[in-house]
């Protein structure tokens, strides 16, 4: 199918919405113009965020301080992303004001059928390999070791999962795994999530290959679309060599809170 300007923002940003991902312990908070997760067990930001938030302007300023409380009662940061959909049109200001650093995000499209480059190193990771994988992912991220077990049970529950949303896949150099990422299946478009290689193997085209392995992959399974949400300053400037457009332009804001006691 062909894809509208529009329907490729919509897809961009409503890519990340999926509970397919989530842990036991994730509350989605989702309404009309909001869309939040807090996970008390995840390290960070990770599964912690207000992805879409439209509040009239003189609630703004009170809504700012509620999401700053729910994250300082589980101990964490506060992450929020903003865009052309927030709602009022200044909230990042306000953000700023408040104390929030920020960088900026590129909102990314591209054709399945433009996969280029050579895969070879990169496979589909199963339930025979996915502790490794896990394990890779642990390290690439620099995640706390002790989420080590969280985060193997929510890939093995994805992996059961049916019908089945997530793929997940390795860079190999000989048979270690040194590179890892993810997709998410969304009807007719994908999300793609979570590439990252080992600094020591860097330079060796591993991360287009783990990108072009996907395209691939769901080009042989007739999803026309690719979306993701990449850093400006890093992922960004590689996905659009490879042929990725960007859709839409916003910022993520964070707030780093006191550790609690």
């Amino acid at each position: 199918m062909g894809w509208t300007a529009e329907e490729k923002v919509e897809a961009a940003l409503r890519a990340p919405m999926s509970r397919a991902m989530l842990r036991p312990d994730t509350r989605v908070i989702e309404r009309a113009g909001w869309y939040q997760l807090v996970t008390p067990s995840a390290p960070g930001t990770m599964l912690n965020e207000v992805l879409i938030s439209q509040v009239a302007p003189d609630d703004a300023d009170r809504a700012i301080e509620e999401v700053i409380a729910t994250y300082a009662a589980v101990g964490h940061p506060v992450k929020w992303c903003v865009g052309p959909w927030t709602r009022p049109a200044d909230l990042g200001d306000r953000l700023a004001r408040r104390g929030f650093s920020s960088w900026e995000v590129r909102g990314m499209a591209s054709a399945t059928s433009t996969a280029t480059g050579g895969r070879e190193g990169v496979d589909e990771v199963g339930e025979e390999d996915v502790e490794a994988f896990v394990a890779a992912t642990v390290l690439g991220w620099s995640l706390p070791p002790e989420q080590t077990a969280a985060e193997l049970a929510t890939h093995r529950a994805a992996l059961r999962a049916s019908p089945r949303q997530t793929h997940f896949f390795a860079a190999r150099v000989g048979h270690e795994i040194v590179g890892t990422t993810g997709l998410l299946l969304r009807g007719q478009y994908a999300y793609l999530f979570g590439a990252q290689v080992f600094p020591a193997f860097r330079g060796r085209g591993l991360y287009r290959a783990l990108v072009a392995a996907r395209l691939a992959f769901l080009a042989a399974r007739g999803v026309s679309l690719a979306v993701t949400q990449a850093r400006a300053a890093t992922s960004a400037p590689i996905l659009e060599r490879l042929g990725f457009e960007t859709v839409f332009r916003s910022r993520c804001y964070l707030l780093e809170l006191p550790v609690r006691a």
